[in-house]
């Protein structure tokens, strides 16, 4: 859990750092391409939607291992 917490925290200061370096608009072009492609073709992204969810689903039904 601190592992997670500490990969949340560090991507959180890395956008931080960049929203400032770039600002807030050359950030937020990126998300609304992915939603216009979305729309575009949502059929592929369907698709690609149905793979992310087998592939959450299968680590919550196989659990989570830990490295020793």
């Amino acid at each position: 859990m601190a592992r997670w917490l500490w990969t949340a925290g560090a991507a959180l200061v890395v956008l931080g750092l960049l929203a400032h370096a770039f600002g807030w608009d050359a950030l937020l072009w990126i998300p609304t391409a992915v939603v216009e492609s979305v729309r575009d073709y949502p059929e592929s992204y369907g698709i690609v939607a149905l793979g992310v969810l087998l592939m959450v689903l299968a680590r919550l039904v196989g659990g989570y291992r830990r490295r020793d």
